[in-house]
């Protein structure tokens, strides 16, 4: 029983959408600290952009699985 529910759980795979938008927060990150020396809150909005928004969505969003894989994957079973 233990083997099926393992079976079950997909391993995280780090896609395309999840790579693009981790690069976006580094990308934001950096430019926030070069930013957060002026006397400007812009700086300190991409911060919180980069490690409260764009960070956690690189990690939790997943890519769709397109239909035909799922169609084929139940004619299979």
């Amino acid at each position: 029983m233990a083997q099926k529910k393992a079976d079950k759980i997909e391993p995280f795979r780090f896609g395309k959408i999840n790579i693009l938008l981790f690069i976006a927060a580094i990308i934001a990150i950096i430019i926030g600290f070069i930013i957060v020396n002026s006397t400007t809150t812009f700086g300190t909005i991409l911060l919180v952009l980069g490690y409260a928004v764009l960070i956690p969505l690189s990690l939790l969003v997943r890519e769709k699985k397109s239909r035909d894989k799922t169609i084929s994957q139940k004619r299979q079973v």
